[in-house]
Formats: C-alpha cells, structure tokens, sequence
C-alpha cells in the first residue's frame, strides 16, 4: 500500500494520482472491502433516500431525467455519475451543479484515514467519496450510477428505495459475461425485496425476470407493465392510469420512459406541465449533442453495439433529410469494436478514424482492420482526433456537387468526445 503524504491543503490533482496508485487492480469487483469502509464511515445508513441506476447504456441520461425531474419539485438531489468527460469534478453533483476541488479534497481525506489497511479501487474510493459529500449535504435523494454490472460493484452496498435497469447488452464481457442473459443477471443483482424494480430494456432477458421473482422484487418492466410509443415527432408514455404523450426530447425517449416510471412508482412523479417543461429542456452532455452548425458537427459517447445502434437511427433521420454523414470514430482498445462499427455501416457515408492518445486507446491501424472486415477499406487514417479535425473540418462547408449537406459525428469513447469538445471550444 502507498504511503499517503497528502493532506487537505493538497490539490485534487494529487490525490487523483494517489487513488490511481494505492490498489494493484483498476477494476477488482466483490463489495467486502468497500462496505467495511463505508460501515466505519458511516456512510451505510444516510437520511438521504438513494436510486440505483445501473444499464449498459442509458444511465446518465436516466439520471439526468429524475434529477431534473426531483429539483423541479424542489427537492436537493445529489448525483453521482462516471466517467467524466473533462474533470472529475463532474463526476459528483449538488443540485445539478459541479462542486468545487476542495469538497472532493475534504472527502478523500476522511476517507483516507478512515479506511485504515484497506485498500480501495479508485471507482471504490470514488464512490464512497461521493456518498461521503452526499452525507454532508444532507440531500433528500441521491442518484446513483452504477459503475460496471451491479450486483458486485461497489454503489451495490445502500439499501435504495428503488433500482433502475436502463438497458441490457454486451459490454465489460470479461466481467460481466458475454452473453445477455449473463450481464442481465449481473445488473438485477441491484434489487431489494419489495422494492421497486424498474427494468426499461425492450427486450428483457429471462435471467432478471427469474432474479427479481426469486427475491420478491416489485418488478415493473418495460413492454408489460409501462410502455413507450415513438411517432417520430413525439412519444407516448404509458404506465397505470398515465397515458400521455410529449414531444420527442433530445435523449432517447425510452429513458424518460424509464424515469417517469420510476417517479410514479416512488409517488414522486411532477405535474403534466413540469414534466414537459423539463423534457423540453432536457440534455446531456455528449449524448448526440451538437457542437457547431456550420459546419455541422455532432459528437456522441457511443462505443457499444447498442449505443451504436441507437446513433444510427439518430443519423438516418438526418440523412433522410439529404445530409451526407461522414463518421470520425476513435475508440478504446478494450470495446467489441467490430461489433459497434457494424451498426453503422449501412448509414455512414465517409468513414475517417483517429488513433485515441490516452490510455487504452486504439491504434488507428486497428480500426482500419476492423472497418475492413466490415467491407469499408477506405477509410482516412489520422494520428489524433485533432489531426483528424484539423483535415476534416475545411472540407465541411456548404454542400457537396450533388446537392447534399455535410454532417461529420465524432464517436466511439468519451475521450474522443472530449478531444472533439476541446478542439472546437
């Protein structure tokens, strides 16, 4: 174990770098040591009234949703989110807003020497600082995202008032399993007995069903108990007597969905006009979010097979209205690379790829091969996103010879919408 010479004086930079040093793995799952800590901590029974969002994608914006939804009613909300896209800072939120270096300095060190010889993941030290902070504030409801799985990740040791499944797919298959039904048993493992228990996913696998039975869990699952109608323009929510339909928001309908849901279960959901009001307003950072019109440039987080999917379909409405889509995608080593770029082959017109400079990133050789396999060989290679940028972008205005309208989507990992957020800021 590393010897801590930091302090409450030190920056939040420095203790970041002590969390990355002090455990031997990045990702060790099992909840023994960190609920040991968090029982010394007191961070085991808070007054706050806690959500757990686990998914394989869709966390954040269903997070997102029920926080605006909560302090709309005037409730404190405290959310706790991951990864970030810039500073850790985003990963803790009091109210929707970031909280300053020293409140996450403050809880390190409590934790610090509270914890005693056990030794933490960084997510695990994370995690249990933003409760810590939650702690302080004395929020009404704290969200909270699940990190990997659910059932041996380290959010899993509160006793929440409702869990949320947002979406079910292959992702973290080395820990998770690699096939639906095995993830599926992963992440139900975040219900309670008589709990709500919110699945979102349209197609639910057989093994959460057969958890949240075998534990007497108040399932309410998407497709038999709530519904979501899309009419393109709009989108139909319906759920007991709630049967109402608003215009198509900026995320994925199916999370508001999902939200809204939640919210009726807990006796918590808003009035019809604070419900539109928020979904009018409603956005995430880096969930297909545009960051110039002219040229047109979108980015996206999507680096799953069905986050993926979800940007496809996002893409073919715009190409239907006569945009040429050309793709810049870098993506982390480690993701089913393959398997994400298939889902957008058939509506991409240009593909251009960049080799990610962090760490895990995939080499731009890498996804060539992959996008090879796929039958598209020829893709530009570029040795960063902003090299790649710095091609792309003067070739973006107006339109092409026939007519049609430029849009380039920057994609594939968080690192790569960041590298394209700093570039054009």
């Amino acid at each position: 174990m590393s010897q801590c010479i930091l302090s409450q004086s030190s920056s939040l930079d420095d203790w970041l770098c002590y969390l990355e040093s002090i455990h031997p793995a990045n990702i060790e799952m099992g909840l023994t040591r960190v609920e040991k800590v968090a029982q010394q901590q007191g961070l085991l029974n808070l007054s706050s009234k806690i959500i757990l969002i686990a998914g394989t994608n869709g966390k954040g914006t269903t997070a997102r949703c029920l926080e605006a939804m909560l302090l709309a009613q005037g409730y404190s909300v405290g959310t706790y989110a991951s990864p970030h896209i810039f500073h850790y800072n985003e990963r803790v939120r009091i109210n929707g807003n970031k909280l300053d270096d020293q409140e996450h300095v403050d809880a390190f060190h409590a934790l610090e020497h509270g914890r005693g010889e056990t030794t933490l993941t960084y997510f695990e030290y994370s995690t249990l600082a933003g409760l810590e902070i939650f702690k302080r504030h004395q929020v009404d409801y704290i969200l909270l995202e699940v990190g990997l799985g659910g059932r041996l990740d380290a959010t899993n040791i509160v006793s929440p008032i409702a869990s949320v499944i947002t979406t079910i797919d292959l992702d973290h298959k080395d820990y998770l399993g690699d096939t639906r039904e095995l993830v599926g048993f992963e992440k139900a493992g975040i219900f309670r007995k008589d709990t709500p228990a919110i699945v979102g996913d349209l197609n639910i696998p057989q093994s959460v069903i057969d958890y949240g039975t075998k534990i007497s869990a108040n399932m309410i699952l998407s497709g038999n108990d709530f519904k979501y109608l899309d009419h393109g323009s709009s989108f139909e929510w319906h759920y007991e007597s709630n049967k109402i339909e608003y215009k198509q928001p900026a995320i994925p309908a199916q999370n508001i969905a999902t939200a809204l849901t939640t919210l009726k279960s807990l006796n918590l959901l808003p009035s019809d006009k604070i419900i539109t009001q928020v979904i009018k307003t409603l956005k995430v950072e880096g969930r297909f979010e545009c960051l110039s019109q002219s040229p047109l440039v979108y980015v996206d987080v999507a680096h799953n097979p069905e986050s993926a999917r979800y940007l496809a379909k996002q893409l073919q409405i715009l190409k239907l209205k006569n945009y040429k889509i050309n793709a810049l995608v870098g993506m982390l080593e480690d993701k089913d690379q393959k398997a994400a770029l298939s889902e957008l082959t058939q509506v991409v017109d240009n593909w251009s790829i960049a080799t990610l400079t962090c760490f895990r990133g995939a080499k731009n050789d890498v996804l060539a091969e992959k996008l090879s396999c796929l039958g598209i060989n020829d893709a530009q290679k570029f040795a960063s996103v902003d090299n790649a940028l710095d091609n792309l972008l003067p070739k973006m205005q107006g339109t092409d010879k026939n007519g049609e309208k430029q849009l380039l989507i920057v994609f594939g990992s968080f690192y790569t919408v960041a590298d394209a957020m700093l570039f054009l800021s």
